[in-house]
């Protein structure tokens, strides 16, 4: 089906068919293409292009209009939910509690089995990947079930096990990134792969440029940025990897704009699996305690993350990102209307912004209350409001891993 719309509806992911415009009058030299981001969409107008034909059989529709909202909103909760409109949600197959039990068991697992990994890498033996594949296929089974339950108990680590715990966690994001971008089984495992051993070349690397708690030097940060080639040294020497688990690894550093590292690689020169490697990879760095920082808030790092779409990193998939996650991720502190604050324990996917939530202290008196579950999108029987903003649980003295679903 052909469909005629304006050229401010246009949207990635639409197959255009006709510009409705003299080829003379413009430089664009293909007549039918698939618009790929959202300076794709911005060259066009540049071009006086004003309405397009799109083929709805090749590329996505017009999304519906969003419902109105029932208080005001961020301009970062407006974008998000126009953009991500459009992406269905999976039902989820078993419970929360019993997820996380399973997921718990299987990240320790996974973790122990790549730090294995890696004091191969270290001393110079045998990397076998293909000792990832099962582990791997369980993560995929676990998040399919219920992702509320494996990715938020990745994001918790511990000092002594950043580089495995960080690496396990990626890995869970990327999943439930493929998952949501429709992708066969297959491929997300590849993928999950890849992004388990994305920085396996650390291992090539003084530890102490890895903890330092300073700025590097531009030496260091030199010696630091070989660790993507030396991993993939390690890697064609020792396994065999797919195309996709080695695009992973080669361009988890490279950045939409050309900024990134280490071939400067710029838009769709970039494979998709580098550019959601990059997103993932960002992501649970910056919710992170590191030597060098503290760990900043889901929700403030998904904020950034958006804000950086067209120039960090790939618009669409970070849009998909936020849908995957949540506008408030699960484990996220949030202050409520009553001066509350609570920990997000689950979400609503057709309702982002009222998930449901535990009531754990109250902000203006700064004491502990009975801990009580509220269904923030529940208009009867909710006395707490809707959600103000995300917060620090250090800024309140609160625990994080105390108060983390369980």
């Amino acid at each position: 089906m052909i469909r005629k719309i304006p050229i401010g509806q246009l949207l990635p992911g639409m197959y255009v068919v006709d510009l409705h415009k003299h080829w003379l009058e413009h430089n664009i030299w293909q007549r039918r293409f698939m618009i790929r981001d959202e300076a794709h969409v911005q060259k066009l107008v540049y071009e006086g292009i004003e309405e397009v034909s799109i083929d709805l059989g090749r590329g996505i529709d017009v999304p519906p209009p969003p419902p109105p909202p029932e208080r005001s909103s961020t301009e970062f909760e407006r974008k998000f939910l126009s953009l991500a409109e459009r992406f269905a949600p999976g039902p989820r197959q078993v419970s929360l509690g019993e997820e996380r039990r399973r997921a718990a068991r299987l990240l320790s697992d996974a973790g122990s089995m790549l730090n294995e990994l890696m004091i191969a890498a270290q001393i110079g033996r045998e990397v076998d990947a293909a000792r990832l594949e099962p582990l791997i296929g369980k993560m995929l089974e676990s998040i399919r079930r219920n992702p509320d339950a494996l990715v938020p108990l990745a994001r918790l680590k511990t000092r002594d096990a950043y580089a495995a715990d960080h690496a396990v966690a990626t890995a869970g994001l990327i999943i439930a990134l493929g998952l949501q971008q429709g992708l066969p089984d297959p491929e997300i495992e590849k993928l999950a792969i890849g992004t388990m051993l994305k920085d396996i070349g650390q291992a090539a690397l003084d530890e102490t440029l890895i903890t330092k708690p300073g700025m590097l030097s531009q030496a260091e940060y030199s010696t630091v940025k070989s660790h993507v080639e030396e991993g993939l040294a390690v890697l064609e020497a020792t396994s065999r990897l797919s195309e996709t688990s080695v695009a992973v690894v080669l361009e988890h550093h490279e950045r939409y704009n050309g900024c990134g590292y280490p071939y400067r690689m710029a838009g769709d020169e970039i494979s998709a699996a580098g550019r959601m490697a990059a997103i993932v990879d960002t992501y649970d760095a910056m919710t992170s305690d590191r030597p060098y920082r503290q760990a900043m808030s889901p929700a403030l790092v998904l904020r950034q993350l958006f804000e950086q779409g067209g120039t960090q990193f790939d618009p669409t998939l970070v849009s998909a990102f936020v849908r995957t996650v949540g506008v408030y991720p699960v484990g996220t502190l949030v202050l409520l209307e009553s001066g509350h604050l609570a920990v997000v324990d689950e979400l609503h996917q057709d309702n982002l912004l009222s998930p449901l939530v535990r009531v754990i202290y109250h902000a203006g008196r700064q004491q502990y209350v009975t801990p009580v579950e509220v269904d923030l999108s529940r208009k009867v029987g909710n006395h707490y409001g809707k959600i103000v903003r995300a917060e620090n649980y250090e800024r309140w003295g609160l625990s994080p891993l105390r108060w983390q679903p369980a």
